[in-house]
């Protein structure tokens, strides 16, 4: 979608991202959404009657409408409305979407927008318990755990469980070795835009370059955690590149052959050549919140906030489920087609990187389609400068509105940058794409 009037994004603040059940496990994800929500409140000055409505994107809610419960913790009028949107990985860009259409529609003039999950919040869950007379109440089922569940009832991992839908779907990281077997992905290339990610990261961190968006937050033991917690957990990694080589496969290891994956789901591979997903080049389990301002340039100006980017517009497009990553490629043609332009137009790109893997073949399919040449791009810098979700972390809700963080990120670092290329794929297969441009008053 084009938009006839871009919209200003004020105030791009964050949580540190901290690895699932450590740094931020004691926060249920909406409480992290709150920390987030009342920091932007704080830095932006503006007041809670100017707040026009909340929109959360969360991609497994683990309370009913996160939104209506923040809204209510920070103490927003009654009246405000407040909706959660869960689109997987890419509910954070939808929940900043959602915003626009709402201002575009004139339900309101400002939105505050939050992405946010805790992957140490998702429960363990007692499946077709209520089907079962012996195991129907919670009672029952504390005298059934954990030795004597009737047939047909089990224990599930919502976490698990979420990564596939168990009907049309296989797991995310069957999807990245998929694409890196039929784009003939080689495992140097994506345990590179790993590595660099990891690099990226470490060293834009190191240097204070993220202090301007986090939120000081104490972790699980009350230390200060001031930058993303994989970053200080990887520390090693950057400093001997020869362990990203050395790191365990996903799909050709002691309890998994390569050829039992090939065989498993070759039917959506077109060609293959040997495994590439590891656990280095893949982004770990996380928690985490990030938040920003949707509103009118007027509305902006008129409440002294700094106009940090415009959103100019956006575009959701979906692809197969076993063939995931390959949406942010889909959705980026979708959303230039609608801006009339060329991703050469682009300053900075900004991808997901659920795995190396679905960047890698995203960009491949963009150089298919459109010459673009992203090695070259990638190695001035100019995709992921300051790393990206294999380092930073990947708590599902909250991505989309942090990639939208490290957009303002560039054109504060580049002032001759003036278009900023967003791009997410998400589980199920949709994807989404955004251009975020330079304001100029």
């Amino acid at each position: 979608m084009k938009l006839e009037q871009k919209l200003a994004i004020c105030t791009p603040r964050r949580t540190p991202f901290a690895q699932i059940a450590k740094g931020l496990g004691a926060y249920p994800a909406h409480h992290l959404g709150q920390i987030v929500a009342e920091d932007i409140i704080s830095h932006s000055g503006i007041k809670k009657e100017n707040i026009d409505g909340i929109v959360v994107g969360e991609g497994f809610p683990s309370t009913p409408n996160p939104a209506r419960v923040i809204a209510n913790l920070i103490g927003l009028r009654d009246e405000v409305p407040s909706i959660t949107l869960s689109n997987n990985c890419v509910s954070g860009l939808e929940a900043v979407s959602e915003a626009a259409r709402r201002i575009i529609l004139g339900e309101g003039d400002l939105f505050l927008v939050i992405g946010e999950e805790s992957q140490t919040d998702m429960p363990f869950i007692v499946k077709n318990a209520r089907m079962n007379k012996k195991a129907g109440s919670l009672e029952k089922l504390k005298k059934l755990l954990p030795d004597n569940l009737p047939d047909g009832v089990e224990l599930r991992d919502t976490l698990e469980d979420g990564l596939d839908d168990g009907e049309t779907s296989y797991g995310m990281q069957v999807t990245a070795e998929i694409l890196a077997q039929n784009y003939n992905l080689s495992r140097e290339i994506t345990d590179k835009v790993a590595f660099e990610s990891f690099k990226r990261t470490y060293d834009a961190s190191m240097a204070g370059r993220y202090e301007p968006f986090i939120i000081p937050m104490k972790d699980d033991e009350g230390n200060d955690l001031t930058i993303d917690e994989a970053v200080i957990l990887r520390k090693g990694l950057v400093e001997n590149p020869s362990r990203m080589s050395r790191a365990m496969l996903l799909f050709d290891n002691p309890q998994s052959k390569f050829e039992d994956f090939l065989k498993k789901y070759g039917k959506y591979i077109t060609r293959s050549h040997g495994p590439t997903v590891s656990i280095f080049n893949a982004s770990p389990r996380s928690d985490g919140a990030a938040g920003v301002i949707v509103t009118t340039v007027a509305k902006a100006k008129a409440l002294g906030l700094k106009i940090e980017g415009l959103l100019s517009g956006w575009r959701m497009k979906g692809v197969h489920p076993n063939l995931m990553g390959i949406g942010q490629a889909v959705a980026t043609e979708g959303l230039l087609q609608d801006l009339n332009l060329k991703i050469q137009d682009m300053d900075y790109v900004e991808i997901h990187e659920a795995y190396g893997a679905t960047a890698v073949a995203a960009m491949e399919q963009l150089k298919m389609d459109t010459g673009w040449d992203w090695e070259k791009m990638f190695d001035e810098k100019k995709i992921n400068p300051n790393g990206g979700s294999v380092a930073i972390g990947h708590p599902f809700g909250a991505t989309g509105v942090r990639l939208v963080n490290n957009a303002i990120m560039d054109l504060q670092e580049d002032t001759n940058a003036n278009k900023i290329l967003i791009t997410a794929c998400a589980h199920g297969g949709i994807a989404g794409s955004m251009l975020i441009e330079r304001y100029t008053a």
